[in-house]
């Protein structure tokens, strides 16, 4: 079996520094409360409405988080096709 080339390296490197990153970013996002606060007034019925259901709120620390974790998976895939392909014709 060859040994990977350099650039083969620097595609494990680059999927597993975003990996990584974005799997720490997601647990510091998800420990860190998100807060949105909002009311809305109708002046003609003279009430105000405030929301308290079961909303979600994820901060932008944790999209951030999984957009590099999608990376991260996307650059692992293209560098195991790139791989298998490599094996496969050679």
């Amino acid at each position: 079996m060859a040994h990977p080339s350099g650039k083969e390296r620097a595609g494990w490197a680059t999927a597993g520094v975003l990996l990584l990153a974005g799997a720490v970013t997601i647990v510091i996002g998800a420990s860190t409360p998100a807060s949105f606060g909002w009311f809305a007034y109708q002046p003609l019925a003279d009430a105000a409405f405030a929301p308290g259901g079961d909303y979600v709120f994820v901060s932008r620390v944790t999209i951030f988080g999984f957009a590099a974790l999608s990376l991260g998976l996307i650059t692992l895939a293209f560098v195991g096709g790139w791989r298998l392909a490599k094996r496969a014709s050679g």
